[in-house]
């Protein structure tokens, strides 16, 4: 009997530290699919949905911005800022590190916290 329960929580905290990573990969589904179904239960997988949902907000906003500042240029100066065009292409990068840093680090099971964004994502997983 208590090696069922033992095997229960195991799985269980596997589960959890996997839909946490998922939540990376998967961005938009996995972390809407935890803040309304097990977000009560577990505070792991809260805090990285909320993490990865606002991580992926920032890089939409960042990515439309830069965009549209691109192509304002492009424009006004007659095409020669299209080259600006290769920026994107690192702070792709940059986002996708991030990305998969976050993701390795919550199938550890860790509460890493993101620079900017961690603080106001622990505050919604703990409500």
């Amino acid at each position: 009997m208590a090696e069922e329960k033992s095997k229960a929580a195991a799985s269980s905290n596997s589960d959890s530290k996997l839909f946490a990573a998922l939540g990376y990969i998967i961005t938009v589904l996995v972390p809407l699919f935890v803040l309304f179904t097990e977000k009560k239960n577990d505070k792991l997988m809260a805090f990285h949905a909320w993490q990865s949902l606002i991580l992926s907000v920032v890089c939409f906003v960042v990515f439309m911005a830069a965009t549209v500042v691109i192509l304002v240029l492009t424009i006004v100066s007659g095409g020669l800022a299209g080259i600006l065009n290769c920026l994107l292409l690192p702070l792709m990068l940059v986002f996708l590190a991030a990305d998969l840093y976050a993701a390795y680090k919550a199938y550890q099971g860790e509460m890493y916290k993101l620079p900017v964004i961690g603080d106001f994502s622990m505050k919604q997983a703990m409500k």
